[in-house]
Order: C-alpha cells, then structure tokens, then sequence
C-alpha cells in the first residue's frame, strides 16, 4: 500500500531528512521551489528463507572444544589446530639440567552447556608442516586427517569438566582465576624436545624454524563424551626445566633450581578450528519443511543464517525517479529459539548481525573487510523492541539502482541479501575494525519464514510537486 503526508514544516522536515542520511536514492536534485517537496512512504513485502552456511571463514585466534547435543538443533562439536610460536632467539637457561616435564594447557574465558559434563580431549601431533597454500584450514570444515596420522599412538589423553571442581571456590571465584585444562605429554614428548634444544640450538631461533624442524604444531579434539564446549582464549606450551643457577657474586654455580619456559600459540601461527553440525540444521534449512518453514533462524556457530529477498524490482520501476531518503529493515526476535521446554541451557541471543549481499558474502569474510553501509551493514539486537533493525539500506538501494540502469551484476542473487551473526573488534576508541563470524553457541528464531508471518521494508521518499514517474 502507499501511504502519503505533507510536510507541513517544509524546512524542519526537510533538513531532518537530510540529517538521517546523506546518501539518498534518485535522479535529479530538489527543485528550487522548496515549498512544494513532498515526502511519502510506501512498504513492501519481503520474504526470507533459512540458509544453512555449509562452511565458514575461520581464522581467529581463539579456539573452541566440546561437543553438545541440543533438542532443538542437534548435535555439534569443536575442534583445532593449532601450532606453537617460538619467539625469535629463544633459549633456556645457561645451565640446563633437563627438560623434565611438557604441558599443554588450554586457558579459556566462558563455555557453553553443562558445567559437570565429562568429556576427554586428545592431543595428537602433526606430521605434516603447513603451508601457506592450505587454505583449507581457514574453513571450519577441513580435513585434520591430511596433518595427522590417525593410526599413530596419540600424544595424551584427558578427562576434564567445563567447571574444575577440584578447584576450591574461594580460588575459582577470584578475579585473577583463569579457567584451563592442563595435559600432560609425557616424557618421551619432553626428551625429544630436549635432545632438538641440544643438538641444534637453532631450530629454535623462531617460529619458522621451529615448525619445520621441532613441533609441526598439535591436534586437540573431543574424543568422548558429550555436554560442554569452551571458548578458548590462550594456548601454551609448557615446559618444566631443572637447570643451576650462578651466584652473581662469584659466577659460580650455586644451587639448583626449577621452573619452567612457555612457548604460546599466537596470532602470528595458525591456528584453525573446526566444526561440525549433523543433518538436522539441514532439516531446519528446508523450506519445504513444515515444522520449521514458518519462521527463520540464526544458530552459530557454523549454522544458520536468514536470507531476505527484497523486491528491488518492484521498487525500482515505481521509485527510479524520486528521492529515497531512508529504507528500513526492521525483523523481530521469538522469545524462544527452539522449543520452551527444551531450554535447559538457553543459548546466548547474536548481538550484531551482519547484512551483507548474497553474491558478496565470502568475499566479504576471506578478505577481513569491515560493514561499509553500502552494501553490508551492521544490525544490533535491542531488547527493548526484541527486533534486528537495519535503517540505511536505501544505500544499497542506491547501488542496485544503478546496477539496474547499466546492467551490471544482473544475477538471480541482485535482490537477495544474508543476516548472518558476527562478532566485531574495536580500535582503542570503540571504532569497529574487524567483524568475523560468530564462533560461539548462539541462537534466534526470527518472523518470517516461506509460510510465516508478513515481513515488510518500509520506504520514506520525496518528489517534487508536480513531478510524475
């Protein structure tokens, strides 16, 4: 339908018009006799769909382990790799006794699931260096089994709960407690390190050394078990060292001493998650499914996303002439994502939710670009209005306008735009910098959907007086 106002404070109006946005839709400029601007809104249907993201762009430097099987969106699991960074001229102490014990410990800032769920992890080590070329491992659905053989001893094994209870609660529930598992890889693992310390001191002197001549890097996984997965922040390896220290009176030797040397995963190593979802998030995708064709869902991580396909062409053989000064998007949230009686551990809500066009979507995340408000842009969940709200895409009606008129990028994808969930990195001054998928458990069912409730996009838009399409 198409509703129209005057504006009976032409100026006010007028300049708060101007003041929502300063890119607006159209052909031509206002015409100098100002009092005879009109404005006018008009609203369009828009259907949306579950899409299920099949792979995911994943280079991070965080890490993620578990496996949970939930009611409503079936079973997931997490699991990496990681290599180990050797910062440049690295070494031990002068007088080394020995290497006498290695750890790896994951430290981690939050999980998801039952805090008192057992599960074991296994430390396998890789056998394959990798390469710059393996672009593979920055998608969550590489294969680990090309960098580890799976027939091989496993370096170690561990039992572990989300929530360490050996731990007392008056040290758990300190500020400066840093939750972690710590495995040990025994001694065979420590002698080995000791014995390339030795021999050849230079394979020490950075991380490209040392990964090609050391430690390829490790493999940790979710061997049994089912319940909890943690969202890892640091990864060390820890090496326990007996070595003398020296009097500094004398240069003598003194006495002996115990300690250890910590070599960390970091941002300048790889480290590559991977995930996986079993058939029912393909279920919920299906449009033709009764059950879950009445709305639409965002799960993360590694999930679901919405598409919404909007009429451009409709709009544009009605509006290619006037001046569209906003178009929003505004799509809200159920209380629930699943099922109410299935909530025991309720999943978080996405906060940000990225609005990106279809055909751009991958290009968008394998190349780390940030919104733009022309063609993706950034939606923040409010809980006052329980709702996703996107109020500059007239920007991207602008582009797709002008696509229209030179016939470019006329595809089947031109009217179709993803919401997907992401997270974003802030600049000192909280200017956003980065935006990447959401790699933690969250989830949201949406209106919409093939057979659900009416979504609309709402047009506000000027035209002189007297001007026709």
């Amino acid at each position: 339908y198409n509703m129209k106002f005057k504006l009976m404070a032409v100026l006010v109006i007028t300049a708060a018009l101007y003041s929502c946005d300063d890119s607006t839709t159209g052909v031509g400029d206002f015409v100098s006799n100002i009092d005879k601007i009109e404005a006018f809104s008009d609203t369009y249907k828009v259907t949306s769909r579950t899409e299920k993201l099949d792979k995911i762009y994943s280079r991070t430097n965080r890490a993620y382990l578990g496996k949970y099987t939930d009611a409503d969106f079936g079973q997931f699991s997490a699991d990496f790799i990681t290599q180990i960074n050797c910062p440049e001229n690295f070494e031990l102490p002068e007088h080394l006794i020995g290497i006498t014990g290695a750890s790896l410990e994951l430290y981690y800032t939050n999980y998801y699931g039952d805090s008192l769920a057992t599960l074991t992890v296994q430390v396998d080590e890789l056998d394959k260096v990798i390469e710059d070329a393996d672009t593979d491992l920055y998608y969550t659905t590489y294969d680990p089994k090309k960098y580890y053989d799976e027939t091989a001893k496993p370096l170690a094994r561990k039992s572990y709960a989300a929530v360490d209870f050996s731990v007392s609660d008056s040290l758990r529930n300190t500020s400066t407690y840093y939750p972690n598992i710590k495995i040990d890889l025994g001694d065979d693992f420590s002698k080995r390190i000791q014995q390339k310390y030795t021999d050849n001191p230079e394979y020490f002197k950075d991380a490209y050394s040392f990964i090609n001549n050391v430690l390829k890097g490790f493999y940790v996984h979710t061997v049994q078990g089912d319940g909890s997965v943690i969202y890892i922040q640091d990864i060390w390896l820890r090496l326990s060292i007996d070595y003398y220290t020296e009097r500094e009176s004398t240069g003598k030797i003194d006495s002996l001493a115990h300690g250890s040397s910590i070599l960390a995963a970091s941002k300048e190593v790889l480290m590559s998650t991977k995930m996986e979802n079993d058939e029912k998030l393909k279920e919920m995708a299906d449009s033709e499914n009764d059950n879950y064709n009445k709305f639409t869902y965002l799960k993360t991580p590694a999930g679901l996303c919405t598409e919404v396909n909007i009429p451009i062409e409709d709009i544009y053989s009605k509006h290619s002439n006037d001046t569209i000064n906003s178009v929003t998007l505004s799509i809200k949230k159920y209380r629930y994502s699943g099922s109410e009686e299935n909530s025991e551990y309720e999943m978080g809500i996405p906060q940000n939710v990225l609005l990106v066009r279809k055909g751009d979507y991958e290009n968008f995340f394998e190349n780390n670009k940030t919104y733009d408000n022309k063609t993706s842009f950034l939606g923040t969940y409010s809980s006052n209005t329980n709702s996703y709200t996107f109020s500059k895409l007239n920007r991207l009606i602008s582009q797709v306008f002008s696509e229209i008129r030179t016939g470019e990028n006329n595809n089947e994808d031109r009217d179709k735009v993803l919401l997907i969930p992401v997270t974003t990195e802030t600049d000192t001054e909280g200017n956003i910098i980065g935006v990447s998928h959401d790699m933690e458990v969250n989830a949201a069912r949406l209106f919409g959907g093939e057979k659900g409730e009416e979504l609309s996009i709402d047009i506000v838009y000027t035209r002189p007086n007297g001007t026709t399409k």
